[in-house]
């Protein structure tokens, strides 16, 4: 059984580190199960920062740099894809030994429909349109995203589908420990990233 991480005894204070689509996402996700909400952004004018300001005008924004007195304040830490774990503000955070999370991991504690997970270094997004046009084809409803368009949080809605077809990057699998797919396909491995990854091994 996942672990639901807005089930607790008090309102958790979630620290969400990146304010782009997915910042976004999991802001949305987490605000309306009750989460007390700061983003943070190393940037002055992130992408979604507007977007933010519009749908939760009352949450905390920190941005233009990572503040450390931020993690006094926080229970728990939402990393988005696109921040190193390697960045100095999250290492401090895990070697506080705060929970660090990535938007997959919330989807995950929710659906229930299988997921069929695509990854690999190339036609990640081919192979998940291929897969979710045939699965539909087949008649079964079905909800892409992930890496691909739409962030996996906003695939979850009322109503399950058949299947999710989720294409995941590195990125986002080197945050998740609770996949569980009813299939999943690894494409190929080639050097990629390597500015965020230590080696090629660390990579795949």
């Amino acid at each position: 059984m996942h672990t639901d991480p807005s089930q607790c005894g008090r309102k958790k204070r979630t620290l969400i580190v990146g304010i782009g689509a997915t910042g976004l996402s999991c802001a949305r996700h987490l605000a309306a199960r009750g989460h007390e909400l700061t983003l943070t952004d190393s940037r002055a004018e992130p992408p979604a920062l507007p977007a933010l300001r519009e749908l939760l005008p009352y949450v905390r924004v920190s941005t233009g740099g990572f503040d450390a007195a931020l993690l006094d304040e926080a229970d728990q830490l939402i990393v988005s894809p696109g921040v190193s774990l390697e960045d100095p503000f999250v290492r401090t955070a895990r070697e506080r030994g705060l929970p660090i999370l990535g938007d997959i991991e919330l989807f995950l504690a929710e659906a229930r429909a299988p997921v069929i997970a695509i990854t690999g270094s190339n036609g990640k997004s081919t192979v998940t349109s291929l897969v979710a046009a045939m699965l539909s084809r087949a008649g079964a409803e079905v909800r892409a995203g992930g890496n691909l368009g739409a962030p996996a949080l906003t695939l979850l809605a009322e109503s399950e589908p058949d299947f999710y077809v989720l294409e995941l990057s590195s990125f986002q699998l080197e945050r998740t420990t609770s996949l569980r797919a009813r299939a999943a396909v690894v494409l190929n491995i080639s050097p990629d990233h390597m500015d965020r990854h230590a080696s090629f091994e660390d990579y795949a």
